[in-house]
């Protein structure tokens, strides 16, 4: 008689993502041969004649520093290259050491893309955090992750296609969903300050009928244009009448992709209804 397994909570497994280990390595061996090369110039001055004094020591302590400093950046950088990730099918599991935690896409209500280092003012997403709720911490994943845009692009399409009916039954039912926002004045400042995950959001309540920002409720049937801006990265949504509903950077919109295509689709709802009143 054949056993018929039953399919795991989590999926099947897709890829498992890692740090590379390569510049941890280099640091090390730089802070080693600092320190070698400065215990070296300490030997040259007891051998050498001792014309310039200060010149040895200062060259001894200016590579004792280097060394130091690359060993300690080493400790720090193999820390935050210590977590591994597994995604699968419905959700994704960091792995510290013999710690798993596992987070259903269906769970997790901020998806947060942001840019960082060398490409911070292009608005590129080189960094992606997410949380169930802003009642925990982000789970931070930045570039130096082996394969991040694979890591990135998998995470992005699995979290919509698992999010989006659970939205869409909530709003079916009469229910609200929350899209948190960060402001682009913050967005500017995070890239400035480097404090990426230390934000302060704000509600966009979406229902079935209407959209609430700031306070100001505004029926989905009046919106009449979302524009996505590549030049100045902003999301803007104008009502009927040429009033802005919404004006943010895209990526400080958590969520930004299941946000955009949840409003396309009621959006898309409102106007064939409307059409078929019409016709």
């Amino acid at each position: 008689m054949a056993t018929q397994h039953s399919q795991p909570a989590t999926g099947e497994l897709i890829k498992t993502f890692r740090h590379g280990k390569f510049f941890v390595y280099f640091l090390v061996v730089l802070g080693i041969v600092c320190l070698a090369l400065a215990g070296f110039v300490v030997y040259l001055s007891t051998i050498a004649p001792q014309k310039n004094p200060p010149l040895f020591f200062g060259t001894a302590g200016f590579l004792a520093f280097c060394g130091v400093c690359g060993l300690a950046a080493s400790v720090w950088q193999k820390k935050l290259r210590q977590p591994s990730y597994e995604v699968y099918e419905n959700g994704v599991a960091q792995i510290v050491g013999s710690q798993r935690q596992y987070t259903p896409f269906t769970e997790i209500e901020d998806l947060y893309l942001f840019s960082s280092g060398q490409t911070v003012m292009s608005g590129m997403a080189t960094n992606l955090a997410y949380r169930r709720n802003a009642g925990e911490p982000f789970k931070w994943i930045s570039q130096h992750l082996s394969g991040y845009m694979d890591f990135q692009q998998l995470f992005r399409e699995l979290y919509l296609r698992e999010r989006q009916p659970v939205v869409l039954e909530t709003l079916a039912r009469g229910g609200a969903v929350t899209f948190n926002y960060i402001s682009t004045g913050q967005v500017w400042r995070k890239r400035v300050s480097g404090k990426f995950l230390n934000i302060t959001t704000q509600p966009i309540v979406m229902t079935r009928d209407a959209l609430e920002v700031q306070g100001q409720k505004v029926p989905l049937s009046s919106l009449r244009n979302v524009d996505l801006n590549a030049w100045s990265e902003k999301v803007v949504i104008k009502d009927a009448t040429g009033n802005t509903v919404l004006s943010t950077i895209g990526l400080g919109i958590l969520g930004l992709d299941l946000f955009l295509n949840t409003l396309s689709l009621l959006l898309e709802q409102h106007q064939d209804a409307a059409a078929r009143q019409s016709a």
